[in-house]
Parts: C-alpha cells; sequence; structure tokens
C-alpha cells in the first residue's frame, strides 16, 4: 500500500470512529435530551421560554403568534436512541449510513424550527426583536 492510500485509510478509521463514537456514548449514558432526562429538559425549556415570554411584554396580537411559535419550538418527545448491539453489529457503511439518517432526521427538526423563529421575530417590535437576539445568544452560548 502506498503511503497515501495508507494515510487516507487511517483518516477514514479516524473519521468514523470520532463520528460514532459521541453518539454511541451519548445513547448509552442517557445524558442530555437523547436519554433519560428528557422530563427534566423539557421543564427547562418552559421555564426559559416563560421567562421570555415576560421579558418581551408581548401586546395581545403578538401573543397568537407567541403561542404558535413555542409550539413549534417544544421537543418532539425523546428521540430515538440507537441500539448500541445493533449499532456494534453493522459493517461500517452501515453505521455511517444509520449515523447520517439520524443526522437528517435532527436537521429536518432544525429546519422547522428556524421557520418558526423567523415567523415569531417578524411581528416583533426592533426594541423586541433586539431583546430576542440576546436571549438567544445567551442560550446557544451553553
Amino acid at each position: 500500500m502506498t503511503k497515501f492510500r495508507k494515510n487516507i485509510l487511517l483518516i477514514g478509521l479516524a473519521t468514523l470512529g470520532l463520528g460514532s463514537a459521541p453518539i454511541l456514548a451519548l445513547a448509552n449514558t442517557g445524558c442530555g435530551p437523547m436519554g433519560g432526562g428528557s422530563e427534566k429538559f423539557a421543564q427547562q425549556i418552559e421555564k426559559r421560554q416563560a421567562r421570555l415570554h415576560d421579558k418581551l411584554k408581548l401586546t395581545p396580537e403578538q401573543n397568537a403568534a407567541w403561542k404558535t411559535f413555542s409550539e413549534k419550538m417544544k421537543p418532539s418527545g425523546p428521540r430515538s436512541r440507537p441500539d448500541i448491539s445493533a449499532m456494534e453489529s453493522l459493517h461500517a457503511p452501515e453505521r455511517m449510513e444509520k449515523i447520517l439518517s439520524m443526522m437528517k432526521e435532527h436537521e429536518s427538526r432544525m429546519a422547522e424550527r428556524v421557520v418558526a423563529v423567523k415567523e415569531f421575530y417578524a411581528v416583533l417590535t426592533p426594541e423586541q426583536q433586539k431583546l430576542f437576539d440576546e436571549q438567544f445568544a445567551k442560550h446557544r452560548r451553553r
């Protein structure tokens, strides 16, 4: 094998290991929204949304948009966790396809949320938009 092919093979194996290890580790430990803490996670989201609602001081006309926004932003329930033994029994290409499928599901949920944020943001006043931007940035930094 040439040095170039060996390097490509090593990069591919490292990518495969790095790409699947965190997903499998999270699924196994029950951490975060994928695992056993989904109820607590949902409660935290509700509290955060209530605080944001109070800070924005929405008008009655904006409350309808808020309801739609908050419903679309709610977690859709616990994410499906991959079965560890099933994932380990798959060949590398099959495992990568499974991971890619999960990522596509996540991407579609995120795209729906982007639309919800844009629709809600459009009904806010410039001052409310500034406050929303600040609060949204704080949440994303964690």
